[in-house]
């Protein structure tokens, strides 16, 4: 059995993702604005997909507070359909606030390793992540 720390580096080495579809996305987007396509990567070039790092989507649960958490469970365990659990909750709110918050943290200190950095295959490595969040290439 893994421990939560043991998940946790799982889930970052993996680099798992899920994957919202660009429809659902843009249901999102009509509902609790633009911040959605900030979670994670936003594919605006392709399909509109949102890419968002599993490790991130379990740090913004456990930032979460026990009653905003007790409520996702609850609302996870329904039989409603996941979008419109994340419809009608203000704790969808919240998720997507930290996620998008998370994802901007990671690109700042992305953009901060570039700019210090002297190995020339990291800088590399630094400018195509780079690229890649900014101009989808």
């Amino acid at each position: 059995m893994l421990t939560l720390v043991q998940f946790l580096e799982e889930l970052k080495q993996n680099k798992q993702t899920v994957v919202i579809p660009g429809e659902e996305v843009e249901r999102f987007v009509d509902r609790f604005g633009s911040s959605v396509r900030g979670m994670g990567f936003w594919n605006k070039s392709g399909d509109g997909s949102v890419e968002i790092p599993m490790s991130n989507i379990t740090e913004a649960a456990l930032k979460l507070d026990n009653r905003v958490l007790t409520e996702a469970i609850e609302q996870l365990k329904s039989p409603q359909q996941f979008t419109d659990m994340l419809n009608s909750s203000s704790a969808a709110s919240q998720l997507i606030e930290t996620l998008s918050k998370l994802y901007l943290q990671q690109f700042q200190q992305r953009v901060e390793r570039f700019q210090d950095a002297n190995d020339p295959a990291e800088i590399e490595r630094l400018r195509r992540e780079i690229s890649q969040d900014l101009f989808g290439a």
